[in-house]
């Protein structure tokens, strides 16, 4: 995918999450995820940093050559055993719990009808430019969004999966998470796994 078709496909996705900040009601916002100790209402905080971050991404473009030539190779370094997403876990999680607690619904839902669509703007006057990811790597900005993309999809899940609704995620976003996730793992010990050949004790690749 260009970079024009992952901004439009994030873009969408975060159309979708601000749509159902809208409609939920404040019983559905206290429902409990299948993310241990988040309601919905930390979920949707989780997500909605997202699109908050990616107006300072757009800020950071560097002269130097990225540390990651794609996201999966970032995302591998991040879900190793001793990288970041372990690390973090728990302060992404006790976060998530504040924000859901400082910002109003209707702050978190600017955030995807709002921010995240001046910051894509943006990025779109820029195109795949190098820029500083929150001080981990130097990564392509295309890149960039493919994580946006992957964040938003998965969480969107999620938020469908608390709220008892059928899987309903633009075609976009799923196609190209699963991309992105089949690119994180071991092509071979993949290749195997999906055709029934082995066990698939490659999963999860992502944390």
């Amino acid at each position: 995918m260009t970079i024009e078709d992952r901004l439009t496909t994030l873009e969408s996705l975060w159309s979708v999450w601000a749509d159902n900040g809208r409609a939920m009601t404040g019983e559905q916002w206290a429902l409990p995820t299948r993310l241990g100790g988040w309601d919905v209402r930390s979920l949707y905080a989780h997500a909605a940093f997202w699109p908050s971050a990616f107006t300072g991404l757009v800020g950071q473009v560097r002269d130097a050559e990225p540390t990651h030539a794609t996201a999966a190779a970032l995302l591998r370094d991040f879900n190793a055993p001793d990288g970041v997403a372990h690390r973090l876990r728990d302060w992404n999680a006790a976060s998530a719990r504040a924000d859901a607690t400082t910002f109003s619904t209707e702050q978190m839902i600017e955030r995807f009808a709002g921010a995240g669509p001046r910051a894509i703007a943006a990025a779109r006057r820029l195109g795949p430019v190098a820029v500083d990811y929150f001080g981990q790597a130097i990564l392509r900005l295309d890149e960039v969004v493919s994580i946006g993309v992957l964040e938003a999809t998965v969480h969107l899940l999620d938020l469908q999966r608390a709220l008892d609704r059928p899987a309903d995620v633009p075609a976009g976003g799923l196609a190209h998470t699963t991309s992105l996730l089949a690119e994180m793992a071991p092509p071979v010990d993949f290749i195997e796994a999906a055709t029934g050949r082995r066990a698939a004790e490659i999963f999860p690749v992502l944390s």
